[in-house]
């Protein structure tokens, strides 16, 4: 299906359901103020901004180098592997509810083989690599008896190309009004309506450039947001742009790696034995290029004629430890791991893991590094989306990747049962508090003497100061926990 297609189709008209308070003035996306850097002196792009850096070599390292492309992919399927829920906001109106289920079971409503997770996916994957994230929205027109249109309804969601979604806005980043189009049909037209069909025609915010040719969008039919950016920018700043460099070291690094191991690996040196003449070697030599070509492990032999008795190994074959490829390599990967808040662990590097590098602690981080693109996610689409369908009742949030979480919590939960019998064993209460803490009723000191007055006080010696010790650590270790 093509991106004009989406829109030409007229649809059929529908009748106004209890989802009535969309109009546009509710909404409309606010323009986000100015970029200067980024004014295009380009003819083609006189009336736009561009991206600060080109997008495609932003998609090409993030396809081709497989550390980025293994973190990339990590983060947007786990931010989405326990899916999401629906949360009520006051009366939690059910056909509110079956309308956003809908849309986000079927974001395509049939025209593309595409479920909700696979298109929140992708929406994450624009924004890790690209830091912009488009996302077209396809209505069904609400019309009256005369026919004019009163309403919108949310029919169809799509991730647009990054690479080719440009903002029509001026140098301030305010959006321009002086292109009109209808919305049915993408065509420009000048005046207020379509003549043939009468139709409003509409402002264009946003186009899609498909080699010059600007397909317009509305402003309400563009959701676009940012994860990265931090400043007043149109469009995003992608980590990949940091570290552009680096990854095109890597990638080199691979490339003479896959030259001198697979395509013209050269032999891996001669064997020097002396006494051979230059005649000799000369006669030797085709031979020593046919044997090199049928077995790139062959080692020639030549003779130096330095007159020594010893026949010795010479190598020429690159020494990667001593180009520092690897360790290099290894650094390049953790300033990606680095720039995207993700652990060694969580793309398989075990070599860390240990001290305060621990499996616990790297997981933990992990988490959040989620639970943060989750919360730009909802902010930046669900919520503008829910906007759009005028959804008041229900409100969408992503559920947390808490496995490690949930098993912490019960090694956690099991300790400080374990500490609670111990201190109830010695005539000392310790509760457990509705959050799940313990609750002392003294502090460690007050706890010491108290024990060691029950301890004076009994008649049996118990070795009090060994069992002192033992509930102080336990004592310390439930304030860590």
């Amino acid at each position: 299906m093509g991106l004009l297609d989406r829109f030409r189709s007229k649809p059929a008209p529908v009748r106004k359901s209890g989802i009535e308070d969309y109009l546009e003035k509710n909404m409309m996306k606010d323009a986000r103020t100015p970029v200067y850097s980024g004014v295009s002196t380009d003819l083609a792009y006189k009336e736009a901004i561009l991206p600060p850096v080109d997008q495609n070599y932003l998609e090409i390292l993030a396809d081709r180098y497989s550390h980025l492309r293994t973190v990339v992919t990590r983060i947007a399927s786990q931010a989405v592997a326990k899916e999401w829920e629906f949360i009520e906001l006051g009366t939690g109106d059910p056909e509110e509810k079956a309308a956003v289920k809908r849309v986000l079971r079927d974001p395509t409503n049939g025209n593309a083989d595409i479920t909700g997770m696979e298109f929140f996916k992708a929406v994450i994957r624009q924004l890790e690599i690209f830091d912009d994230c488009w996302i077209s929205v396809v209505y069904d027109r609400v019309l009256d008896n005369d026919g004019e249109t009163t309403g919108k309804i949310v029919k169809e969601l799509w991730v647009e190309d990054a690479k080719h979604m440009r903002f029509y806005v001026d140098g301030f980043g305010k959006f321009l009004e002086d292109k009109m189009f209808d919305p049915l049909t993408r065509e420009f037209m000048s005046g207020t309506h379509n003549k043939d069909t009468g139709t409003k025609l509409v402002p264009m915010a946003y186009f899609y450039d498909v080699d010059g040719e600007q397909i317009p969008f509305a402003r309400d039919e563009i959701i676009h947001f940012n994860k990265y950016s931090s400043t007043a920018r149109l469009y995003g700043q992608s980590p990949i742009i940091g570290l552009s460099k680096k990854i095109e070291t890597a990638l080199a690094i691979e490339s003479l790696q896959n030259k001198v191991y697979r395509l013209e690996r050269p032999p891996k040196g001669f064997l020097d034995i002396p006494g051979h003449n230059e005649e000799s070697l000369n006669r030797l030599g085709e031979y020593i290029a046919e044997e090199t070509r049928r077995n790139p492990n062959f080692i020639p032999i030549i003779s130096s004629q330095e007159g020594s008795n010893t026949a010795k190994f010479v190598s020429i074959m690159p020494n990667f430890d001593e180009l520092m490829m690897l360790p290099y390599m290894d650094r390049i990967n953790n300033d990606i791991n680095a720039s995207y808040g993700v652990m060694p662990l969580v793309v398989g590097d075990m070599s860390g893991v240990g001290g305060l590098n621990s499996e616990g602690e790297q997981i933990t981080i992990f988490d959040r590094t989620i639970r943060e693109t989750q919360r730009c996610v909802e902010l930046g689409l669900i919520k503008p989306l829910l906007k759009l369908m005028g959804i008041k009742t229900w409100t969408i949030r992503f559920n947390d990747i808490n496995e490690r979480n949930e098993t912490q919590y019960l090694n956690n939960m099991n300790l400080k049962a374990q500490i609670i019998t111990q201190f109830q064993n010695s005539g000392i209460d310790v509760d457990l508090g509705e959050d799940g803490e313990l609750v002392l009723p003294k502090s460690a000191e007050a706890v010491r003497q108290d024990f060691l007055r029950r301890s004076q006080e009994s008649l049996e010696e118990e070795e009090p100061n060994e069992r002192l010790s033992t509930l102080t650590e336990l004592y310390e270790t439930s304030e860590r926990s």
